[in-house]
């Protein structure tokens, strides 16, 4: 079996209390939170997918319940009185002491509605990043695919990778509406459910299958999206010859599944 050429620091996992410095509105589905705080520092993240949990109060505007750690770590992450999620750190800037979220903002839960109310002086704890996945930059091409939960990393991934590879990115959002400013000038092609509810389509399985893909020069796959979707491009890529040491797929989410494990065999693009 291929070893992954993806490199892992561990990084400093501590819980902090943070404060929201400004909100900004993406799109009609995202909203960008700056966060400050003393407890920033220290904080480190190096990879385009690096991920915290994100604890919530029950209603916005209130105060999120924080665990106790257990020799470091959140050990009760099923007890009812916390209320987190994984969210993937947009940027971090030592130098402004700011951590930037990209939060998809909905009225079912109480993340996506805390994200839809959030205003400066709201407060969240964050713990983690635990590690930081820094994945191979000397690919021919690179494919990255993402629905709107894998959006911050998808721009991340625009933002580092190299002017000479070859980048293909596709993006199922809701609508026009729900599409985000993202860098580089690479072109994103931006697939829409018109309706359809999130989860539900086949939309980046089918376009990844429509692709011309130069499989004889080392590429890259990348994929944060709902976890039966990201099965179906785990199994196009797949069965297009792509070696699996070559891919990082994680379903960050699957519909119908509250609190959903994304780091569950399935959620890595394993069979159900």
């Amino acid at each position: 079996m291929s070893t992954s050429p993806t490199q892992r620091i561990a990084l400093d996992a501590r819980l902090r209390h943070l404060t929201v410095r400004t909100v900004t509105t993406l799109s009609s589905a995202m909203r960008r939170v700056e966060l400050e705080g003393p407890d920033l520092d220290g904080f480190e993240c190096f990879g385009p997918s690096d991920h915290a949990k994100v604890f919530f109060p029950a209603e916005p505007g209130g105060v999120p319940q924080l665990p106790e750690l257990t020799d470091g770590r959140f050990t009760n992450r099923q007890d009812p009185r916390y209320v987190c999620r994984d969210y993937t750190v947009r940027t971090w800037d030592p130098a402004a002491g700011a951590l930037v979220l990209d939060m998809a903002t909905h009225a079912h839960g109480p993340a996506g509605r805390w994200a839809a109310a959030a205003e400066p002086g709201h407060t969240l704890g964050v713990y983690g990043p635990k590690t930081s996945k820094l994945p191979p930059m000397d690919r021919a091409w690179y494919l990255l695919v993402a629905d709107e939960t894998g959006l911050p990393a998808l721009t991340n991934w625009l933002e580092r990778l190299p002017a000479e590879a070859r980048v293909l990115a596709l993006a199922e959002v809701d609508d026009a509406a729900a599409q985000v400013p993202l860098p580089g000038g690479l072109p994103v092609t931006w697939l829409h459910r018109d309706g359809a509810a999130a989860g539900s389509t086949t939309l980046l399985a089918d376009a990844v299958a429509a692709l011309d893909l130069d499989t004889a020069a080392p590429g890259w796959v990348w994929a944060g999206a709902e976890a039966r979707a990201v099965q179906a491009v785990r199994k196009v890529v797949t069965d297009r010859g792509i070696d699996r040491a070559s891919c990082s797929m994680t379903g960050y989410w699957r519909r119908g599944t509250a609190n959903f494990d994304h780091k569950s065999p399935e959620a890595q693009g394993a069979d159900a």
